[in-house]
């Protein structure tokens, strides 16, 4: 009798809690986050979705409408040994996860997760360096600026990110820097990479250990294969850069393009690197340019009469503002950028293409840019900020890539070509249906142009749809090594990121 009342009164009492409460604490996540609560600690596992240290890993996106997803506990290891622990927990518990070091990548689900895991690198930040070897290592959390300061004591630095406030994860899917034009992309300095694989199991990847493995992080995307824990990559030096921004009206475009076309094709000196930004707010213009910029960031590694004229197309134009001066790398990843939302968090996508060095190659920017400013302007209301910002990417930079190890799995063609990228920080007062028109016009204004058949897209500005590593030289490869270290799909099917059919 007492048994069947209190069936009865649970059962009443299950009636009147809300489903939402029932399904946070039921179901493969919460079973997970109750397991690593129980290996690694109530200090390393959170779960109180209103405690600071949560509110902030999910409020931390490039991209704000991924904090819209509530994982259902957030891990802060500290080393391999807690990655792997979380990684056979959510394994066991057949949950749903994913990997955060910095959030930069506005794609959804490749470093969020709803009702499910969150492992947040953030505490993961110890460095060091080699004198004898140069050889530089880091954990993966923190962001590039904070990697960039501690070297800069031996006057070292690595191949990263521009922006110093960018995460270091960017390095497993190429990784574009001022210094490339020397060194290759981030990736190629990759020396040894510890990594968490799909199992659990903690592997070391280098040239000589795992190398098959090795090949696929250098520019494969992250979460394709494992974690990486740990990077030790060559340092470079970095000692004085003469680097500054010269911003230019609309009125001036005809001559900056030519000048970036003339970069792109003619430029033999590595030491030189440029990006030209082009940008656009919904604000009137009145005829006047006043909702228009042309930003073009230029760094030389070197002093200011090593320079030369290497910049003499670009500061011959009359522009502005010419901001160049003599600076430390930190200084170089922390070059101001009037009016852009470059490092702001948004309603922010990325989209890219790619285009050859000849003369179809310069045409087709022409044609890119009309397009975009043309979107732009029917666009008003619907974007606080576009900008259509143009990467070259000489030969001096894939002979670099090329020479170590064979190259890494773009297996980058010859430049002289160029990458283009895109960014929309769609307007907050759209509504979900609006935001998905307005991303999907930005889409077709990006296809409207077809790049160039047998260069790579950038995965580290590329949109999810865009399936950037069928562009790659190495991807045949890139998909058997899939099969080998995640052979159950597990990653495949249970975080986001690049991934193959």
């Amino acid at each position: 009798m007492f048994h069947a009342i209190s069936s009865g009164l649970v059962a009443l009492l299950l009636c009147a809690v809300p489903a939402s409460a029932l399904s946070k604490s039921s179901g493969p996540g919460p079973e997970a986050c109750g397991n690593l609560t129980q290996s690694l600690g109530s200090k390393t596992v959170v779960t109180n979705s209103l405690s600071l240290q949560y509110i902030s890993s999910i409020r931390s996106y490039f991209n704000t409408e991924l904090s819209k997803n509530k994982p259902s506990c957030i891990v802060y290891p500290t080393s391999a040994e807690d990655v792997s622990v979380a990684i056979k927990a959510i394994r066991k518990s057949d949950s749903r996860f994913a990997i955060k070091a910095g959030g930069h990548n506005p794609n959804d689900g490749y470093s969020s997760v709803d009702k499910g895991v969150l492992i947040d690198l953030s505490e993961m930040t110890e460095k060091s360096y080699e004198e004898g070897s140069e050889l530089a290592t880091y954990q993966p959390g923190g962001d590039f600026g904070d990697v960039y300061d501690y070297f800069l004591q031996w006057n070292r630095t690595v191949v990263g990110a521009r922006l110093a406030g960018v995460g270091t994860g960017l390095a497993l899917s190429g990784g574009l820097s001022y210094l490339s034009s020397q060194y290759g992309l981030a990736c190629d300095s990759f020396r040894e990479l510890e990594v968490v694989l799909p199992s659990g199991e903690i592997v070391t990847a280098s040239e000589t250990e795992n190398p098959d493995l090795f090949y696929g992080l250098r520019g494969g995307g992250g979460n394709a294969y494992g974690v990486v824990t740990r990077y030790t990559v060559q340092s470079v030096p970095a000692n004085t850069f003469y680097a500054g921004i010269v911003v230019y009206l609309f009125q001036k475009n005809p001559e900056v393009l030519d000048a970036i076309s003339s970069f792109i094709q003619h430029n033999t000196d590595p030491k030189a690197a440029i990006i030209g930004t082009y940008m656009k707010l919904p604000t009137p213009d009145f005829d006047l340019n006043l909702d228009e910029a042309i930003i073009m960031f230029l760094v030389y590694d070197g002093t200011k009469e090593q320079a030369g004229n290497v910049f003499k197309n670009f500061t011959d134009i009359p522009h502005l503002l010419d901001t160049r001066k003599e600076m430390d790398y930190s200084g170089v990843v922390n070059m101001p950028i009037p009016g852009s939302a470059e490092l702001n968090s948004g309603r922010n996508t990325f989209r890219v293409t790619v285009h050859g060095g000849d003369e179809q190659g310069i045409e087709n920017l022409n044609s890119l840019y009309e397009t975009w400013r043309e979107w732009s302007e029917e666009n008003k209301g619907k974007y606080v900020l576009t900008s259509f910002d143009i990467q070259p990417i000489p030969k001096s930079l894939t002979d670099a890539s090329n020479s170590n190890f064979g190259g890494n799995a773009m297996q980058m063609p010859d430049g002289p070509w160029y990458w283009v990228n895109y960014l929309l920080t769609a307007s907050p007062l759209l509504g979900e249906e609006d935001l998905k028109d307005v991303q999907h016009s930005y889409r077709d204004l990006v296809n409207a142009v077809p790049p160039t058949e047998g260069l790579p897209l950038f995965i580290n500005d590329a949109a999810h749809d865009q399936d950037p590593l069928v562009t790659y030289g190495g991807y045949s490869k890139l998909k058997d090594l899939k099969k080998k270290y995640d052979p159950d799909g597990f990653f495949a099917s249970r975080t986001g990121g690049w991934s193959f059919p």
